[in-house]
């Protein structure tokens, strides 16, 4: 069975193209719009990794990080946040939300696709 992405992003685009990148490897993705589309569908698929924008309208990815690492989700559920500003705050702050990395966008492909596949072999 493949393994479940829930990807999140308010920017049709980027859904796309990380969408088809990882569907490309194999994988089966989920995605959302934004934190609260994103907090209902996770309930439901209980993904193997979450890849969350930083920046979304209603509930950005900091906020949306810490539900998903309350009941009824899986502490375990590695989450990346995704982000367009590289700064050591945004780090940390992802890092304080309970993320386990935050990636600058644009990323290399092989790059990406190398830490998505580490993330889900990791036990």
């Amino acid at each position: 069975m493949p393994y479940n992405i829930l990807v999140v992003d308010d920017n049709d685009m980027n859904l796309f193209l990380l969408s088809k990148i990882l569907e490309l490897e194999g994988y089966q993705v989920t995605t959302a719009q934004n934190g609260i589309e994103a907090i209902q569908l996770a309930a439901q698929k209980m993904p193997d990794l979450a890849l969350l924008d930083v920046m979304m309208p209603e509930m950005d990815g900091y906020e949306l990080c810490r539900k998903m690492r309350q009941p009824p989700f899986s502490t375990k559920i590695p989450i990346v946040m995704l982000t367009a500003m590289n700064s050591e705050t945004e780090r940390a702050q992802a890092l304080e939300a309970g993320a386990n990395d935050i990636w600058s966008k644009p990323f290399e492909i092989e790059v990406f696709r190398r830490r998505i596949g580490e993330l889900l072999t990791v036990p």
